[in-house]
């Protein structure tokens, strides 16, 4: 039998997303999502699966001279929330509201936005890192022609066995707290599934960029002079070091508070001692061919090792 609270607790977060899709319809009729708009900015767009690097990536972005990468916005991927900016970026939500007013499309607000954060950073190149952002690359792409994106890929067993219990931790009532988080194999499988293929679809778009988590973690200065030629600067030393300054901003490793430590390849191949027989049946049944597409495994042999 369904515990009460538990029922009470599904009602109400039903309720709360049929707001957020009413607000976000809102948003739509009055052209928020225009997609005739276009920036000028060129940014960078780091995007892919929920825990496949894209925090840790940011970071090691973050710290060259050029790249200011915050906390998450989720402008582009899920509805416009406001309230999911202003806490983990430390911006009172009235700031937020006023710049929205002001805009007459997302990419107005976000242009605002950007370069009201690089303006305090003193840098130039603005890295947004949120990982729905794989969701809607064509947009991103169409609204920013001189905008790049990064995709991050990272073996699926792997990603699952981080997206068991994630996410850690949520804004609510105007603060960031912890939860607990516990979704099936099943569940994350899905998402890798369908978050990658999203990704792959742009790999050989000329914006495009496709970084393994594995190549970032065991080849880390090869990886990133790589990406630094993507984006057209130089790749600098202190990219690879744990050190230096770190943001002072709630947010800016939400659900990943180790994303500013050295580079580890530690994570890699984790599934061995945390997915049992059955949860490895449950992977191969629903993503199992992508494993075998992106070279992470050569059959379902795995499955029995």
């Amino acid at each position: 039998m369904t515990h009460p609270s538990m029922m009470l607790h599904s009602v109400s977060a039903r309720l709360k997303w049929r707001n957020e899709r009413k607000k976000d319809q809102r948003l739509q009729d009055a052209g928020w999502y225009d997609l005739a708009a276009r920036s000028q900015l060129a940014p960078v767009f780091i995007g892919g699966c929920g825990r496949s690097g894209t925090t840790l990536f940011k970071e090691l972005l973050n710290r060259h001279s050029l790249c200011a990468c915050g906390p998450e916005t989720s402008l582009y991927g899920l509805p416009h929330n406001l309230q999911n900016i202003s806490v983990p970026w430390d911006i009172d939500y009235d700031h937020l509201k006023a710049m929205q007013q002001k805009s007459r499309n997302l990419i107005e607000f976000a242009d605002a936005f950007a370069m009201e954060f690089l303006r305090s950073e003193g840098k130039q190149i603005w890295v947004e890192k949120t990982p729905n952002n794989v969701r809607a690359i064509e947009k991103i792409l169409t609204w920013y022609p001189k905008g790049k994106f990064i995709h991050l890929i990272r073996d699926g067993r792997d990603v699952v066995c981080s997206l068991r219990h994630h996410p850690k931790e949520r804004v609510k009532d105007g603060k960031i707290v912890p939860i607990k988080t516990t979704n099936s194999i099943s569940k994350c499988a899905t998402r890798w599934l369908n978050d990658t293929m999203r990704g792959l679809a742009f790999k050989s778009h000329p914006r495009c960029l496709e970084v393994r988590y594995e190549a970032l973690t065991e080849t880390p200065e090869e990886s990133l002079q790589r990406i630094c030629r993507f984006i057209g600067i130089d790749f600098e030393p202190v990219m690879l070091s744990g050190s230096g300054e770190k943001s002072c901003r709630s947010g800016q490793n939400m659900n990943n508070h180790n994303a500013s430590d050295n580079i580890s390849a530690k994570s890699v191949a984790r599934w061995k001692t945390d997915l049992t027989a059955t949860e490895r049946e449950d992977f191969i049944n629903i993503a199992g061919e992508l494993l075998i597409t992106l070279g992470y495994a050569q059959d379902h042999s795995w499955a029995e090792s």
